[in-house]
């Protein structure tokens, strides 16, 4: 009874601020909820959209999902990752935050594999959205490089610019820490993640799970190569897209550089879990990023793409529906074991 009580609590909690944040971006001007009418107004805008919600996120991001499970040794064909892809993409807009799909999809991976597959599917799962932030980043970083003379003459830039370039770096000094061939129970870095120390003990051992999945792959890193490789196109497909929305929009071209750099954070907002996709969280940070950077309506720009995804994500009810025909789990029972 306490766990319900304290379950519909912080459910009520969520839905006051996120109706708090629209009525605060609507109620100021800085959410116009027509702009959506840019989907019946502009047929190239709505050709476009499709073709990249169908391309990138439920194509791409099959493939570089099967990737991982094939490093990981899972023998799941690439029909039923992009049939689960679809699933997650569904519950990501049907449960709070844009990870919850991510656990959906966790748990009927492993439904489908017995014995010790069980925890290499896991793993692949949350290799899948740890290899997505590498190419967020990776392309914030390459971004910062290639336009370094621009982005240093904005102060506010170059302090991101710097903030990302050093994650990259630190991204890769841990991909080298990785592949490091330490001999059996001789890894330090197993030894100093595994002591429980008070605070931040629970931070160590989210990242000795992360590490030891990473070192699974040590005898197949062309398939995490392979796989951070292909997220380095989703995110570059994903800021062209958005860079797109933003110019038919608004009217205004956006700078690639500047865009390439803040969009990345902008992005890390939305998987905050306060509500489906999102909503409200990334209205703000939107808002927010686009007024740094000398832009308006970043709100509305993030309000057509993300009702542009629920477009998308809807239609994974499809193989939802389909595959509880022969005896998949129910949305209560997936529910449950996402909380």
């Amino acid at each position: 009874m306490r766990a319900k009580i304290k379950n519909l609590a912080t459910t009520a909690l969520k839905v006051t601020l996120v109706a708090a944040l629209l009525w605060w971006m609507i109620s100021g001007g800085k959410l116009n909820l027509s702009e959506v009418a840019i989907f019946a107004q502009n047929r190239t805008f709505l050709i476009v959209s499709v073709l990249f919600w169908l391309f990138v996120p439920v194509a791409l991001g099959s493939f570089r999902w099967w990737l991982l499970l094939r490093g990981a040794k899972v023998p799941a064909p690439w029909w039923r990752t992009a049939e689960l892809q679809m699933v997650g993409l569904f519950f990501n807009t049907t449960m709070p935050g844009s990870v919850s799909g991510d656990l959906v999809k966790a748990v009927y991976v492993v439904r489908d594999q017995r014995g010790q597959k069980r925890t290499a599917s896991a793993i692949a799962i949350v290799l899948d959205r740890v290899v997505g932030l590498m190419g967020l980043f990776s392309i914030a970083g390459i971004a910062s490089l290639f336009f370094m003379r621009s982005v240093s003459s904005s102060p506010f830039l170059a302090s991101m610019a710097g903030a990302v370039t050093a994650c990259c770096f630190g991204m890769l000094a841990f991909l080298g820490v990785v592949f490091y061939p330490h001999k059996p129970g001789k890894d330090p870095f197993v030894r100093l993640l595994r002591r429980k120390i008070p605070l931040i003990g629970p931070l160590f051992a989210l990242i000795l799970k992360v590490y030891e999945a990473l070192r699974s792959y040590r005898d197949h890193p062309a398939h995490l190569l392979g796989a951070w490789a292909v997220s380095v196109v989703i995110q570059s497909a994903g800021v062209a897209y958005y860079w797109y929305t933003t110019s038919v929009l608004t009217g205004q071209t956006p700078a690639l550089s500047e865009f390439a750099i803040v969009l990345p954070f902008g992005m890390i907002a939305t998987v905050i879990p306060v509500a489906p996709g999102g909503l409200g969280v990334g209205h703000v940070a939107f808002e927010k990023l686009f007024a740094l950077i000398g832009l308006t309506g970043g709100a509305n720009v993030f309000n057509v793409i993300m009702l542009g995804q629920l477009a998308l994500n809807l239609t994974g009810l499809v193989p939802y529906l389909l595959m509880r025909k022969k005896g998949g789990a129910s949305i209560k029972e997936l529910s449950h074991a996402v909380h």
